[in-house]
């Protein structure tokens, strides 16, 4: 079930970021850095230090689900879909699988939310924020601090204007090098800013029209990924690859744990408690490695 919590995060289950598994504490991400290699030929040539070791620490942060729930809200239902009525002694067990994988799931949705925004305590370093709020102030502290910086304006995008700023976030991309060719290297946008792209492209004729699926649309070959975890009240997107983005957690470590309480047989409620404890934290491979588009003015 602290599986199933995790992969509830869009991001993650559409493998739009890499998932490395079994991180306690830390975990420090090793990567290559090259300069420019070639150089002119000549007899004896120049040697070159052209190489270096870049790192990236993930630290997780230790993450809670305390949920008391009350059986008669939504036993009696499920009962009655089973064929049975009995509430006493021990929770039927599909009844246990049913409460921890919708507790899971709702975490999910939970964890996508801290993954791009943060939580000033809770997950102080998301992609976009370490406080909830995704602004200049919490961009300059995210895990993408290092990314290239394209200033949008102020002006609220539409369908109008998305592809102005699109162009110009791609148009940034190229000062990285080796950017575009990533795997899978795209946009991540809002649900919103998606929907004024499809309906730019449906202006533009170039697409199915505005019956277009809301998966699958590309720029220039790019995908652009409608992004959960982030609001759809902010004008803001990342350019850059799945590879970069990394999200650790502490699944398969042994530190992690969830639980069904039946506390009604201990203090005469009708209630259960639902408990998982785990741990998760974000962090960029390569620093410098895409471009976030904002109004930076």
């Amino acid at each position: 079930y602290i599986t199933a919590a995790v992969l509830g995060a869009v991001t993650i289950n559409q493998d739009r970021c890499r998932l490395i598994e079994g991180v306690v504490g830390k975990a420090v991400i090793s990567g290559l850095a090259f300069t420019d290699v070639i150089q002119a030929s000549g007899c004896a040539g120049a040697d070159g230090a052209d190489l270096a070791l870049t790192e990236q620490v993930l630290e997780v942060n230790s993450l809670m689900v305390k949920e008391v729930i009350c059986r008669e809200t939504i036993f009696p239902t499920w009962m009655a879909a089973q064929g049975r009525m009995q509430r006493n002694g021990d929770i039927p067990p599909t009844f246990a699988d049913f409460l921890l994988s919708s507790t899971a799931a709702q975490a999910g949705t939970s964890l996508e939310n801290l993954l791009w925004q943060g939580a000033t305590t809770t997950f102080p370093l998301g992609f976009l924020s370490n406080s909830g709020t995704i602004d200049e102030a919490g961009i300059d502290a995210s895990a993408c601090k290092g990314f290239i910086e394209h200033d949008t304006g102020g002006t609220a995008w539409t369908a109008t204007t998305i592809l102005g700023h699109m162009n110009g976030v791609f148009a940034a991309a190229q000062a990285v090098p080796g950017i575009l060719q990533k795997p899978g290297c795209g946009f991540y946008v809002s649900y919103e800013a998606y929907s004024f792209y499809l309906q730019a492209m449906a202006a533009q004729n170039t697409g199915p029209g505005f019956n277009q699926s809301m998966e699958g649309a590309t720029y220039l070959g790019y995908p652009v990924y409608p992004t959960p975890g982030i609001p759809n009240t902010v004008d803001v997107m990342v350019f850059t690859y799945p590879d970069n983005l990394v999200v650790g957690t502490n699944a398969y470590s042994g530190n992690e744990q969830a639980a069904l309480i039946p506390v009604y047989q201990y203090d005469g409620s009708d209630n259960v408690k639902v408990s998982m404890d785990f741990a998760v934290g974000v962090q960029t491979a390569v620093a410098g490695d895409g471009v976030v588009g904002f109004d930076f003015t």
